[in-house]
């Protein structure tokens, strides 16, 4: 639980403090529950409360946040009021109204992409429940203010207290404009139609002889009590009761994890700390290689360009950029799709669920089928395509002009927007989202640096830091939960510097300088920071001072980043072509072996199970068992292919998928037996896309 600061004195709203701390109890119950809350959606799970929310946002007393399957975020405004009038001669009616008209100004991109949502909870019985509930339902169905203005009149469509109740919504409108609530541009009669069409009328029935949403709550809990008994059920929603006592004058934020850390003594809620994981046994030497042969599990030969990216595998398709032509595989069977399809970048395309947004020739993002090719949504046009991004249901991509635009993936609308400084020409690569922040680069102007970085809140929709980070360029970076890591030149320097900020406030924590230029993107952890030099060098750095852990020098040249296999840093060397293991603590080397035949390394070693697989330069792929340290049978050539043009082949649940020099396509199982495995391609800078934005 995290108590906000500045929160203002603690006021009921006009809701009565009974009926809102039984109301937050039952919210309580959803959130450890991970169930719906009405007016959230049923396919929202609920991941954070904020009691008293008004200093996030407009609309009191709960703040309900959510993800959907996809990840996207989605909120929900609560105001609860016991019986409220409605009515113009009711103040704390018009400060009603106040909040909830702010609130459609504020965020009315995301209340029309449904992804935030306004609700009224009132006790039961309510008199004017039913007519409210008739008027959301009509509004919601009309789509527009017009068509619900002429629907409404309609003989028999509504009835009189409808009528009244919708005369009394507008006249309240009115009068909360008049006090200063934002009227968004539209006349009373549209404002009514937008809150209506976003409203949920929560009916709460927690009081009195039969408080049946109390019982349903109770019942919700009852797996997660100690003996999954009803007295224990109904303590647990006591204990509840009591929290949201002492959350709501804080203003606090509660998360499951905030909140079964203060459930922990209490005896009537279940433990749900894991019990320890038995230990794998070791296999026996002789079974060893036997039981991890490599195995091809498909091949088509000569099916692409020579040169053809590597492929992409996204549920359970393989997507496969060549030049200026998108192609689609089932990665089980190998079996094509659908048809290629011309795109305007030679970039790796976004993708959200089963959606690819694609580029297109005229600086345009299609929305695609990821199954069968076919258009699925909204067109963006005009638009630096090969610059697009997708997280959580959210698509990030700037606009030819160096806007950044953000769409919701669903329904195609526009988000918000973000231009950077004036002198700005435009973003230097495709936005990174990390936790709660997009992460952009531009070129700047002036002595203070042409490299500027900047991070944006995705909730509060504006710069995280005060001023951008500017240097005079930037070889790497790697944003994490707390610290960002740049690794940068200084003018006329060819040793770089590690420098190490603060993610929250751009500031800069320490600078350390490197041993030589760095290859391949840094592999990080929440603790460590491992990094592979041209030198031969590899170095290990405290993830979140910025430290040197150590430094040890392991062959004369390196060309691949390094890989965590458990206490262990596996790299591929290029001369000579070892694989080496070191120690994770020290930087020791724990064990080597060289490729067979004699050949360099140029890619990562892939992790799958209790095995590391790396491919030589001369095409052969071989592992390697992590636990006897013994050397694995593996497939002897005709692995060739150019990491620099065509990037580094993607690791999928055991399966590795490449694309030849020739324009061969393999999926590969390295492990019969296939564990958890390392994605090295997720982290891998994709082949640079062509400046040009068209075809």
């Amino acid at each position: 639980m995290n108590a906000s600061a500045g929160v203002s004195p603690y006021a009921t709203g006009g809701g009565g403090t009974v009926l809102e701390h039984h109301f937050g109890a039952v919210l309580l119950s959803h959130l450890l529950t991970a169930t719906p809350v009405p007016g959230l959606g049923d396919h929202v799970t609920p991941v954070e409360i904020r009691f008293q929310a008004r200093a996030v946002t407009a609309v009191d007393d709960y703040l309900v946040t959510g993800r959907a399957g996809n990840g996207a975020v989605h909120h929900l405004s609560i105001a609860v009021r016991r019986r409220p009038r409605l009515a113009v001669s009711d103040s704390s009616s018009v400060e009603l109204m106040q909040s909830f008209l702010i609130t459609l100004q504020q965020h009315w991109a995301y209340l029309c992409a449904g992804r935030w949502h306004l609700a009224l909870a009132v006790a039961a019985p309510f008199p004017r429940a039913a007519s409210l509930q008739a008027l959301t339902t009509a509004a919601v169905a009309a789509g527009s203010a017009g068509v619900f203005r002429s629907r409404v009149f309609e003989p028999g469509r509504l009835n009189k207290s409808a009528h009244r109740v919708l005369s009394d919504l507008k006249a309240l409108i009115s009068a909360a404009v008049g006090s200063g609530a934002p009227d968004s541009g539209v006349a009373p009669d549209v404002l009514a139609w937008r809150l209506l069409a976003h409203l949920s009328v929560l009916e709460l029935r927690l009081e009195g002889v039969r408080p049946v949403d109390r019982t349903a709550a109770v019942e919700r809990l009852q797996p997660l009590a100690a003996r999954q008994g009803t007295a224990d059920g109904d303590a647990f929603f006591s204990r509840l009761r009591e929290c949201a006592n002492d959350y709501a004058p804080a203003g606090a934020t509660v998360t499951r994890e905030s909140l079964l850390q203060a459930l922990r003594d209490a005896p009537f809620v279940r433990d749900e700390t894991p019990s320890a994981a038995p230990a794998i046994p070791r296999p026996r030497r002789g079974r060893a290689a036997a039981s991890k042969h490599p195995r091809l599990l498909w091949s088509r030969e000569g099916l692409l360009r020579p040169g053809a990216c590597q492929p992409r595998v996204h549920d359970g398709t393989l997507l496969v950029v060549d030049g200026h032509v998108l192609h689609a595989f089932d990665a089980a069977s190998g079996e094509r799709l659908w048809q290629p399809k011309p795109v305007g970048y030679a970039n790796q395309p976004p993708v959200e669920g089963t959606t690819v947004f694609a580029s297109a020739i005229g600086n345009t993002l299609r929305p695609r089928d990821i199954r069968s090719g076919l258009e699925s949504g909204p067109r963006i046009e005009q638009c630096a395509a090969g610059q697009a991004a997708c997280d959580r249901g959210t698509l990030y991509v700037p606009d030819l002009h160096g806007v950044l635009h953000v769409y919701d993936t669903a329904s195609g609308r526009r988000l918000w927007s973000w231009p950077p400084e004036p002198a700005a020409s435009g973003f230097l690569e495709t936005p990174r989202v990390v936790g709660d922040a997009v992460f952009v680069t531009w070129a700047g102007s002036g002595a203070s640096g042409p490299w500027a970085l900047q991070a944006l809140d995705i909730d509060k929709r504006r710069p995280r830091w005060a001023e951008p980070i500017r240097l005079a360029s930037a070889q790497q970076w790697l944003a994490g939960a707390d610290r960002l890591h740049v690794i940068s030149a200084e003018p006329g320097e060819e040793t770089p510097w590690l420098r190490t900020y603060d993610v929250h406030n751009g500031a800069l924590l320490r600078r350390e300088q490197l041993p030589a230029p760095v290859v391949g993107r840094p592999t990080a952890s929440p603790k460590t920071l491992h990094l592979a030099h041209q030198d031969g060098h590899v170095s290990s750095w405290n993830a979140l001072t910025g430290e040197n852990r150590w430094t040890v020098r392991v062959a004369k040249a390196l060309r691949a980043r390094p890989v965590v296999a458990g206490e262990h840093v596996l790299i591929t060397s290029w001369a000579p072509g070892r694989l080496f293991a070191l120690d994770d603590a020290t930087g020791a080397v724990v064990w080597d072996a060289p490729a067979r035949p004699a050949a360099s390394f140029e890619a990562p070693a892939y992790v799958t199970g209790h095995t590391a697989w790396a491919v030589s330069r001369a095409g052969g792929l071989q592992g390697w068992d992590l636990q006897t340290h013994r050397r694995l049978p593996g497939i002897d050539a005709g692995l060739f292919w150019d990491p620099a043009a065509q990037g580094i082949p993607q690791l999928r649940d055991g399966v590795l998928y490449i694309v030849t020099k020739n324009g061969s396509l393999h999926a590969i199982r390295l492990d019969a037996s296939p564990a958890p495995s390392t994605a090295i391609a997720a982290t891998e800078p994709a082949p640079p896309a062509p400046p040009a934005q068209v075809k």
